[in-house]
């Protein structure tokens, strides 16, 4: 065990204006040093939402009325095989009308599946590259990266995970975006911070916290998320219809599935 270090101490001298905030990366959800969560129930469509967000981070364009600064991103993907994340990507991409040239110069992806990749090949991964080589950092699944021994319902065991996940976005300069699967069962009379599958501290220990919710209509879900340094956003309703990903204005976000409807309405 190391031998513990003092940390620095230092007087709060406030100045007439206010503390600049960190740079935003995605307005309104996430900034550069900050961790994101990135919470749906499976095959809802996470995957394709956040492939389609990580377009818009590139180009600096506008994701679900969430304007994005332009950045290189950096894609860590544990769940799909190769050939299947750069299949949904090449769908992502060109229905965002991304170039593929421009994909070449600011995407880049690690494809982890079936690699035993750890928490510490992450760390060292992340640490092997410049700082503010990357943006935007995508890890998916959260569940692939937990720790030997480690349990997905055990708080210490998860704020153990999201410090190390804090240092890594302070080295990087860079929003970590987490995907994460949801509980079990339907979402609809859950708090924000209990959707999430596992340990109460997924929620608590991050600095943005995106859950996204079945609508009552087919193949729709509810976007809320409490952020730490943005006025939380609106609860807006979304059309997943994978690859393409829009906002849908004239639908109710309260109207959520529930578990008395047994097929969600279809137009």
């Amino acid at each position: 065990m190391d031998a513990p270090t003092a940390f620095p101490i230092e007087p709060v001298e406030l100045g007439e204006f206010e503390i600049p905030l960190r740079p935003p990366v995605v307005h309104g959800l996430v900034r550069r040093g900050e961790v994101m969560n990135w919470i749906a129930s499976p095959k809802t469509g996470k995957t394709w939402m956040a492939y389609s967000l990580l377009a818009q981070v590139i180009t600096g364009g506008n994701w679900c009325d969430h304007m994005c600064e332009q950045h290189r991103v950096l894609l860590v993907d544990n769940e799909l095989h190769r050939e299947t994340g750069l299949n949904r990507l090449h769908k992502a991409m060109g229905a965002a009308r991304v170039p593929r040239g421009l994909v070449a110069e600011r995407l880049d992806a690690a494809w982890m599946r079936g690699k035993r990749a750890t928490l510490e090949d992450l760390e060292a991964t992340i640490r092997s590259r410049p700082r503010a080589t990357y943006g935007l950092i995508v890890l998916d699944a959260l569940y692939r990266f937990i720790p030997r021994g480690a349990e997905e319902n055990s708080n210490s065991d998860m704020t153990q995970l999201y410090n190390v996940l804090d240092a890594l976005a302070d080295y990087a300069d860079a929003a970590i975006m987490v995907v994460h699967h949801a509980a079990k069962g339907t979402q609809s009379g859950k708090s924000d911070m209990d959707v999430g599958a596992g340990a109460g501290a997924i929620g608590r220990a991050t600095d943005s916290h995106a859950v996204f919710i079945q609508h009552e209509e087919a193949n729709h879900v509810v976007m809320r998320a409490k952020c730490r340094s943005f006025k939380s956003p609106v609860p807006k309703v979304l059309s997943v219809d994978g690859p393409r990903i829009e906002v849908v204005h004239d639908l109710d976000p309260d109207d959520l599935q529930s578990a008395e409807t047994k097929t969600p309405r279809r137009k």
